[in-house]
């Protein structure tokens, strides 16, 4: 039997794979168009799972689940245009910040407990992305700070991690006391991310674009909703082995290889500067979630 770090690991190969074609395929279609198509291959993909799913649950729950569905879909487009328009190596280690914005979360609405050694986390986490948007020049201390409010791809991206982050506290909620079958949670889920994006580019764009997208990108929008789905069960499978304090830091180690690969393959500068930086922010994140 595979130990529980092994799907840690393969869910953390498999979302660099996912971020990095992600990108690529964003680079020939707007953000709306490839969501709205990628969105449609995970449901049909997710249709596998019937056979492991459990309706037998307070129908009323649903209601929270499409709250999560909303938050999500917004996430999902944010993080999108944030991809297309931005340097991966650049926009992704931001989303290092979410185990921050998860704790102080967790203060507010569920009085859980801050300690210092998530101060100190969250302290580095800041400095990190601080640096970060420096991108290597630190001769002026307001220059990144200014960068930063005017970089729409990157308050895009925080925007987007911001609400994963509520994601995560309604999904701790949802899972623990009303959905407790993570793979109905999961296929609900998604069934509805699907039908608000299809809506919304159904009333913007039309029907039609989303199969211009798909001819367009070819193979590629079923390939990222595959890895999405695979990169999502395997971490499902591996915290429910093991503690999520011990999973996430092994799945958060996409940050590097996603900036390594992935600003190699797309040609981006500053790689070794932004290595570091993303190792540091991996730093803060262990030491609020462990």
């Amino acid at each position: 039997m595979m130990e529980w770090y092994m799907f840690a690991l393969g869910s953390a190969v498999t979302f660099t794979l996912f971020q990095i074609i992600r990108k690529k395929a964003l680079l020939k279609v707007h953000a709306m168009n490839f969501e709205s198509a990628r969105t449609i291959f995970v449901v049909m993909i997710s249709l596998f799972l019937i056979p492991f799913l459990d309706f037998s649950f307070d129908k009323s729950s649903l209601f929270w689940v499409y709250i999560v569905s909303l938050l999500a879909t917004t996430g999902i487009l944010y993080a999108a245009k944030a991809f297309r328009h931005d340097d991966i190596s650049l926009i992704f280690p931001l989303g290092n910040l979410r185990p921050a914005f998860v704790v102080v979360l967790a203060f507010i609405f569920l009085s859980e407990s801050i300690g210092v050694r998530q101060i100190t986390g969250i302290g580095i986490l800041l400095v990190s992305a601080y640096l970060l948007e420096s991108d290597h020049h630190l001769s002026n201390f307001v220059a990144p700070i200014k960068h930063l409010m005017k970089s729409k791809e990157s308050l895009y991206f925080i925007f987007a991690t911001f609400l994963f982050s509520i994601c995560s506290i309604l999904d701790k909620f949802i899972i623990g006391t009303k959905i407790t079958n993570i793979f109905t949670y999961f296929f609900l889920v998604w069934i509805f991310i699907a039908i608000n994006f299809n809506i919304i580019h159904a009333f913007l764009y039309g029907i039609k674009e989303v199969v211009k997208c798909v001819r367009k990108t070819t193979y590629l929008p079923f390939v990222v909703a595959l890895l999405s789905v695979a990169g999502n069960l395997l971490a499902l499978k591996a915290i429910s082995m093991a503690y999520v304090s011990l999973v996430v830091p092994i799945i958060m180690l996409s940050t590097l290889p996603v900036v390594i690969f992935g600003g190699r393959f797309f040609h981006e500068k500053f790689l070794m500067f932004r290595l570091g930086v993303s190792a540091l922010m991996l730093i803060g994140a262990y030491l609020i979630i462990i």
